[in-house]
């Protein structure tokens, strides 16, 4: 208001008034300064009894209306508890960022064929991509696959991926307890061993440190547990898997396809660049071994793309609806009053 006021009195002045006239003019068209700070202390202001009268008025209003009160609190709860779930999911799905390291530089490879764009890889594929490729720091793979695991009492179905060695490496994760797999120890030769994800480490082993070094028989093969991932690791298109093992038993057919692939893309390689490398990779395969190849092609996807899959739209879809649902119950400030308290 004293801004107002001293414009005011400057555009006075412009007019040839006089200076004290000014002041005295500007006093008058604003009126009393105390009074507009009453009447706005008022209005801003937190009003306890005001509250309190309103908040007495509305449990009468419920009282005297039982049923309705019950319905709409009910509808109100369901809504409410919908749309944070629903901004719950988009803000894990959508907003935040993938718990690995420069997850912008990941990327998710496949093998496109006639069925499709987005196609398992061969395991000789994936070892010539990995070879003749130079815009990826890392080329791993991995596969979605169950255990039977067998203890003292039983044997059942359990959740478990297999991966290259460098699986872990490439998307730039840890192991919170234990180590990673070592380079090479995916080879048929090497020593089975095993990843446990934190959720394992406690409900089998109680979080127990010495976990480590003990033997699991997953399909009949005895496997050492060398670490454990950390709490917070989630990896959806191998989900939910317990159990991460190497590649050992990984089949040699070129035309035997069963395998994803997953990169890094080099310091200052595009996206584009890398598409169009895998691209002429994948024609040279082609061309190389047209009895297992013919026809196939390469889908290079940013890693968000791949974990999300055809879920982002859903999610965006649920938002937009959610969003008004939101708003509808909770702007009510044009409705006339009820009456007097």
């Amino acid at each position: 208001m004293a801004f107002h006021r001293e414009q005011t009195e400057k555009d006075f002045q412009t007019h040839d008034v006089p200076s004290e006239a000014a002041k005295y003019a500007a006093r008058r068209q604003f009126g009393n300064t105390t009074q507009t700070l009453e009447q706005s202390h008022d209005v801003v202001a937190f009003g306890f009894e005001t509250a309190l009268q309103d908040f007495r008025f509305a449990i009468r209003q419920l009282r005297k209306n039982p049923g309705f009160a019950a319905t709409a609190i009910l509808v109100l709860a369901l809504g409410i508890g919908a749309s944070v779930a629903i901004f719950g999911f988009v803000d894990a799905a959508l907003l935040k960022p993938l718990p690995y390291q420069d997850p912008s530089r990941l990327v998710g490879l496949f093998e496109s064929i006639s069925l499709g764009p987005r196609f398992h890889l061969s395991y000789p594929d994936y070892l010539d991509w990995k070879r003749l490729n130079t815009v990826f720091s890392s080329l791993d793979v991995y596969e979605n696959d169950g255990f039977i695991l067998r203890t003292a009492v039983s044997a059942k179905q359990v959740g478990g991926a297999r991966v290259s060695d460098g699986f872990f490496r490439t998307l730039g994760v840890s192991p919170a307890l234990g180590r990673d797999f070592h380079p090479g120890e995916d080879l048929p030769a090497a020593p089975r061993t095993v990843l446990l994800s934190y959720a394992a480490w406690q409900k089998r082993f109680g979080g127990r440190e010495d976990a480590l070094g003990q033997t699991v028989i997953l399909d009949g093969n005895p496997n050492v547990i060398i670490g454990v991932l950390p709490r917070d690791f989630h990896f959806a298109p191998a989900e939910p898997a317990e159990f991460w093992t190497t590649l050992h038993d990984a089949n040699d057919c070129r035309g035997c396809h069963a395998l994803y692939g997953i990169a890094r893309l080099k310091d200052g390689i595009s996206f584009s660049a890398a598409v169009t490398e895998i691209t002429q990779i994948a024609k040279q395969l082609e061309n190389q071994y047209p009895d297992s190849n013919r026809g196939n092609g390469a889908t290079v996807v940013l890693l968000p793309s791949v974990i999300i899959g055809d879920v982002r739209p859903i999610l965006l879809l649920l938002l937009s609806g959610a969003a008004p649902a939101a708003a509808d119950r909770g702007c009510k400030c044009n409705e006339p009053a009820a009456g007097p308290l």
